[in-house]
């Protein structure tokens, strides 16, 4: 198999006054090298002015796939980067220890000019800025990005917006945050798995297709034929016939996902399919699967020079989610503890963490991995560390250098279970003892605001956290996805008690995607008489929708009720023991929250009727506010990326969710105001 030197990247990742850090995947080992240029018109068709500079720090994965992370820090002189200016950066490459070779930059890589350019609106170099005193805060963000999801890839919309704005910083998004299900690990096109498979031990080696405990070879493995294996791992997701397994396979969905230079030419069809890869065995169900997804990964692979133009082009943030790893990854204590029993699960989770390290979260913030992980990853999944290691790891979280704040929470590896079944605490007191730690760190000041991001959203359709807690006891947790902020009332209440009380806020915005649908909700919490506004802005998803999907859920918008209310009490209040209505509500059919040693949340009326005499300790509210378009209704079902505008001084937040359908983007817009 022929690769590329470059397989992926360069990606802009963290970028601040003190440092700019570019990412890239490459078949061999390189030393790499990166420059930062001011862009500013120069006198005489001078070259741009370099500001800056660094080299890069080198991880093999494989014996053919090395990352590098390029740090490059300011020209002493000027001791930080400018910002509110139009900034530039080349990178060089050279073999490794081979002084005597010439540098190659992106230009002599085809990267400036040409079909595989990474350039922007006409500028000589990829391009960013860093924002300083500019009016607005402008920031992407999105989730849910299945390469064979039905519709287009909505970060064709982020890569018109950088055509456009370019050149106009007051427009141009300063930053992107990927907010969780960047690949799908559980969810694999049949078409593809063949190619992952054999891609992924062409980077790591032979030996990465029996680098599984307790699983076949995975290049004998038929296809779809890994939903029962997947079962036996100890996972729960109900779309695991191709479920990625090794290190390999997940590092070559990444470059997938990245880069068509790593796809092969032909794809194959299901005849061929048939003949070579699943001898025979496909029913005509999974045929007609493969037809589709066949057709939704051609659809995605015209969309990624888009795609890399995008994420070399604006500082981009990163977090995991369930299918970066696996779908219900961590729901319950139950299912944490019996894929860690399984060596086979235990050794799947692990590589799909190694993965998003190496891909996604080493550019987030690189300081918070230590060189024993780096050590661990690196030695591969042979040494016998590796497992326990990325299991136990624990500062996934971080915070980005913006304005105000964010603070990106992971809501899937430090959870807290008061059950073997029930719903976790998304955050257990060891990620909140973090939190507090990264506010310290990122200046967050009271009375705010702050920019959390949440995968999951905090406040989403209230009729849907209803259904959920419904169905739960007789479906189970992993059919409905019980794991939501208020699936775990206590969990949530922890969380606001730190935001309000200790921190001091009384008002922040909420990033999150993972619902495959788009929403904007105003919410308030109060906790004894301190109140903090909240805005809920969701972004799902990137390429994720269908006509019947995007048809459902306009008619649920139209159907739901736009404003809730809600008042608790941090332990059950006392209720007359006589009282009917009190013993339905604690019946385990009841959809309010009644818990015997938790918080207990009920409407105003109900709260007033059954306990009139017991002020509540908290009040909740949330309002759905629709976009500005008629013909719009609360929730928008297509493939998006959202587009937020913070204006601080104004005390207002647009976001504009950027729809992509039939080869245009149309925008639907809500401005909300940030403040109480």
């Amino acid at each position: 198999m022929t690769l590329p030197e470059v397989c992926a990247g360069p990606l802009l990742r963290r970028a601040e006054p003190g440092r700019v850090l570019v990412w890239l995947a490459t078949s061999r080992p390189l030393a790499v090298r990166g420059e930062v240029f001011a862009l500013e018109q120069q006198p005489h068709h001078e070259s741009p002015r370099r500001v800056g500079w660094g080299s890069a720090q080198c991880v093999r994965l494989g014996p053919r796939l090395y990352v590098h992370l390029v740090s490059m820090r300011p020209d002493p002189a000027i001791g930080r980067f400018p910002t509110d200016r139009l900034l530039g950066y080349d990178l060089a490459l050279v073999v490794d220890d081979a002084d005597d070779q010439p540098l190659r930059h992106l230009a002599d890589l085809g990267l400036l000019t040409g079909p595989r350019a990474i350039t922007v609106g006409g500028l000589p170099l990829p391009s960013f800025f860093l924002r300083g005193e500019l009016r607005a805060t402008n920031l992407l963000h999105g989730s849910c990005r299945l390469l064979h999801g039905l519709g287009e890839d909505a970060l064709l919309a982020a890569d018109e917006l950088l055509a456009e704005s370019a050149r106009d910083l007051e427009r141009r998004p300063s930053a992107l945050m990927l907010t969780g299900d960047q690949i799908y690990g559980d969810q694999v096109a049949g078409p593809l798995l063949g190619h992952l498979t054999r891609l992924g031990a062409e980077l790591l080696g032979p030996d990465d297709t029996t680098s599984v405990p307790g699983v076949p070879p995975l290049d004998q493995i038929p296809l779809y034929g890994r939903q029962e294996l997947s079962r036996e791992l100890g996972v729960t997701s109900r779309k695991a016939a191709n479920h990625l397994l090794s290190l390999g396979e997940f590092a070559a969905m990444y470059l997938v996902a990245w880069d068509e230079a790593n796809w092969p030419d032909h794809l194959p069809s299901t005849a061929e399919a048939l003949a070579a890869g699943a001898r025979g065995r496909l029913t005509a169900r999974q045929r007609r699967q493969y037809s589709r997804e066949l057709a939704c990964l051609e659809q995605a692979r015209r969309a990624l020079p888009a795609v890399r133009r995008v994420l070399a082009n604006i500082p981009t943030y990163m977090v995991f989610d369930d299918h970066d790893v696996t779908d219900d990854w961590n729901a319950t204590r139950e299912w944490r503890d019996r894929v860690w029993r399984s060596p086979g699960g235990r050794r799947m989770v692990a590589n799909a963490l190694a993965a998003y390290w190496a891909f996604q979260a080493w550019g987030n913030a690189p300081e918070q991995f230590d060189d024993q992980l780096l050590e661990v990853i690196a030695a591969s999944p042979a040494d016998e560390r590796f497992d326990r290691k990325l299991w136990s790891f624990d500062r996934w979280s971080y915070y980005a250098p913006t304005d105000p704040p964010m603070l990106v929470l992971d809501t899937r590896t430090q959870r807290a279970f008061d059950s073997d079944r029930g719903a976790a605490r998304l955050l257990g007191d060891r990620e909140l003892d973090r939190l507090r730690l990264l506010a310290h760190q990122a200046g967050v000041r009271a009375p705010g605001p702050v920019i959390l991001v949440s995968a999951t959203p905090v406040y989403g359709l209230e009729l849907q956290e209803r259904r959920e807690k419904f169905l739960a006891d007789k479906l189970g947790p992993y059919e409905i996805d019980f794991e939501g902020w208020h699936s775990n009332l206590a969990g949530l209440c922890d969380f606001m008690q730190l935001l309000i009380d200790e921190l001091g806020l009384r008002s922040c915005v909420i990033l999150s995607g993972d619902i495959h649908y788009s929403l904007n909700v105003q919410a308030t919490f109060e906790h004894r008489g301190q109140v903090l506004a909240i805005v809920q802005l969701i972004s799902s998803a990137l390429k994720h929708s269908g006509t019947l999907a995007r048809t459902a859920l306009h008619l649920l918008g139209a159907a739901i009720r736009t404003d809730h209310t809600r008042v608790g009490w941090e332990t059950p209040p006392t209720m007359p023991v006589a009282n009917r209505a009190g013993r339905l509500l604690t019946r385990k059919v009841n959809t309010d929250a009644w818990t015997k040693d938790g918080p207990v949340f009920l409407t105003p009326t109900l709260a007033e009727k059954l306990i009139p005499d017991q002020p509540p300790d908290y009040k909740e509210t949330r309002s759905y506010v629709s976009p500005d378009s008629r013909r719009t209704g609360l929730i928008i079902g297509d493939n998006n990326l959202g587009a937020v505008s913070l204006r601080m001084r104004d005390g207002v937040v647009a976001h504009r969710l950027l729809a992509r359908r039939g080869g245009t983007t149309t925008p639907h817009t809500v401005r909300l105001p940030i403040q109480p």
